[in-house]
């Protein structure tokens, strides 16, 4: 059985997949242009809390709020689910942001509710919730990947959470337009009053349609306005890119990889954590749960695709189109009976040590395969304080 209710220890969530912002290397756009069509916009009312954040959930100790298509400060109720999850649990919360929007005292209402630090929890778990902004620069280089945000809006909103109390992470993402501005953002995350930096490298290269040495920027009509490239200084690159490469090569294709690797599920036996997304359906990562948006009609020509051959439509040929439509809606089916679906049940783990012709899937092959770790490479964190002061 995948999970069981009390083995689940986090929840990942997407409360809306609603976006102020146009990152192009997010799956809700066309290379950070028009959205695409086939993402319907959805978000958790106020009865969808308590349905999801489950009274049996006894063993959660940590919560994600975090979008694969959307940003929590975007969706009507954020602030109320997370005084749910902090009155009525005992878990910690993170809250992922652009943090491009809302007012300074919305800012200010979640710090003073993600201040709190914990005690004697082991080293996997946080020991403080944390606000995590996601800021890829500095004024002039941040809407570079963050498109339609605004540098000085998002330092305000910085200042106001730590101002009340909340515990700060600032994440980079280090493309080679702003390798050079590390440090600097890094000093001034410190003086800010930020408790951790976190260097990311991104993995997501060796999905462009250009190759992993470039990936396109559109404009909302389909033209490249510009190219994003992959640092070339090498302690920001993520070394996973080029070892998918040539894992390609020695299997012949990404598929002969995908049926040689062993499966080793981060998300059930790692994190012990499972996805909830904006419409309250249950997936056993995020990564599943991108593969029910179809990927139709893009600005690239046929021979420009991503690179990947279709793993989105292994996933929706194996599975979804496979059992009963929304059978992991947790507005109609109840947390022990979308647990106990024959799917998460048993038929997922088998699929693990199966061959892609008897039902193993590209994604959790891709994602979870024992050659490969776009995941766990892609980060780096750094205290900014002594660490009688710091957070883990």
């Amino acid at each position: 059985m995948y999970h069981r209710l009390e083995t689940i220890e986090e929840l990942h969530i997407e409360i809306t997949n609603k976006c102020n912002a146009a990152c192009p290397m997010c799956d809700r756009n066309f290379c950070g242009g028009a959205t695409r069509p086939e993402l319907q916009l959805a978000e958790w009312s106020q009865d969808d809390i308590p349905r999801v954040f489950d009274s049996r959930l006894k063993g959660l100790r940590n919560v994600l709020f975090c979008g694969t298509h959307g940003d929590p400060m975007v969706a009507k109720h954020s602030l109320e689910a997370v005084e749910f999850v902090k009155s009525k649990t005992k878990a910690t919360v993170e809250f992922y942001s652009n943090a491009s929007g809302r007012t300074q005292d919305w800012w200010s209402q979640l710090g003073r509710l993600l201040g709190s630090r914990k005690q004697g929890t082991d080293s996997h778990y946080r020991q403080s919730d944390l606000g995590i902004f996601s800021i890829d620069g500095l004024k002039e280089t941040n809407s570079l990947y963050r498109r339609n945000t605004n540098f000085n809006k998002i330092m305000e909103s910085a200042e106001a959470f730590i101002a009340a109390g909340g515990i700060a992470r600032w994440d980079f993402i280090v493309f080679e337009h702003n390798q050079h501005q590390v440090e600097e953002a890094r000093t001034l995350a410190k003086k800010m009053g930020f408790k951790q930096f976190r260097v990311r490298k991104t993995a997501r290269f060796n999905y462009s349609p250009l190759g992993p040495e470039q990936w396109p920027v559109y404009s909302r009509e389909g033209e490249v306005e510009y190219t994003l490239r992959p640092p070339t200084i090498k302690e920001y690159l993520n070394e996973e890119v080029s070892k998918f490469e040539e894992l390609v090569g020695r299997y012949g294709s990404p598929d002969g990889y995908f049926e040689a690797a062993k499966i080793n599920c981060l998300y059930r036996n790692k994190f012990r954590r499972i996805y909830v997304n904006a419409e309250a359906r249950v997936f056993p990562c995020c990564y599943l749960a991108n593969d029910i948006i179809p990927r139709s009609g893009t600005f690239l020509n046929r021979d420009q695709q991503l690179k990947v051959p279709a793993i989105r439509q292994d996933t929706m040929e194996k599975v979804f189109k496979v059992y009963e439509d929304r059978f992991n809606d947790l507005r109609i089916h109840s947390w022990n009976d979308v647990l106990g679906h024959k799917w998460l049940r048993e038929d997922l783990e088998k699929s693990w040590e199966a061959s892609l012709g008897d039902g193993r899937l590209k994604r959790c092959a891709r994602t979870c395969g024992d050659a490969y770790s776009p995941i766990m490479s892609q980060s780096h964190d750094e205290k900014l304080v002594s660490p009688d002061q710091g957070v883990k």
